[in-house]
């Protein structure tokens, strides 16, 4: 079965750990992953860290979908969005308001710069749980203000709002989750009976979480063979054909 990885890392890790294009390629290949979605939170500034994502878009033009980091209260989130997703053709953007400070239920530039991003048809996602600057509700006005746009909570929100979250985007079709790190059989099970298969992404969290336990996990939890192959590259495949549809050079 193919396996396409839509939740990783590259740059260093919190505890300072260096890590490489390359080296994420040889760990993922070895368990079959065909593609690998990543983003970088650990450099100094948003620019920085995807810089460190473009060089490996061009250094694994097939393996590598690259997504931007955008900090919405930095004054030049809009600039970047245009350089992150217009010139580098970047597929996604990540937003994780406990890495940039932010508490997102009193950010008033968020609303512009989702705006702005959701012009690009790339998909949205959410770092959810960690801290009580991610919690997730806040999210959903804006999966409802654009019904047809793909937006992703990764981890399912963690063990803090892993119930909470599924519950919230029950009955909002275009909101799914990501299933790295989360360990919560309960939660991940909630997940699978609530949202079904074609809403759940399988994501490793390279190079923080065990590649093989991430694949594992998610084989003892009742899904048929069709479910496993939404869940393992089919959803990702959709959402990152849809980032790709929209001519971005006439933005």
């Amino acid at each position: 079965m193919r396996r396409y990885d839509f939740h990783s890392h590259l740059g260093k890790t919190r505890s300072g750990d260096a890590n490489n294009a390359q080296q994420m390629l040889d760990d993922l290949k070895k368990f079959g992953i065909e593609k690998v979605g990543i983003v970088s939170l650990s450099a100094n500034s948003m620019q920085e860290n995807n810089d460190i994502i473009y060089d490996a878009m061009k250094a694994l033009p097939d393996f590598v979908e690259g997504y931007a980091d955008i900090d919405p209260k930095d004054p030049q989130a809009h600039t970047e969005i245009d350089r992150t997703l217009g010139e580098m053709k970047m597929n996604g953007v990540k937003f994780m308001s406990w890495k940039h400070g932010y508490n997102v239920e009193n950010c008033p530039q968020l609303d512009d710069v989702i705006d702005h991003i959701v012009k690009y048809g790339v998909h949205i996602q959410i770092h959810g749980g960690a801290s009580p600057l991610c919690t997730p509700i806040v999210w959903l006005k804006y999966a409802k203000k654009y019904p047809n746009h793909p937006f992703v909570f990764t981890h399912i929100c963690g063990r803090e709002f892993g119930s909470t979250c599924i519950e919230a985007i029950k009955n909002i079709e275009n909101f799914y989750v990501e299933t790295s790190a989360n360990m919560e059989v309960d939660i991940l099970l909630q997940a699978k009976e609530v949202l079904g298969s074609k809403r759940i992404l399988f994501g490793t969290d390279w190079p923080y979480k065990p590649t093989n336990i991430e694949i594992e996990k998610l084989y003892h939890l009742g899904f048929t063979e069709e479910e496993l192959e939404d869940v393992f590259y089919k959803n990702a495949e959709r959402i990152w054909q849809y980032g790709k549809i929209k001519d971005r050079q006439n933005l």
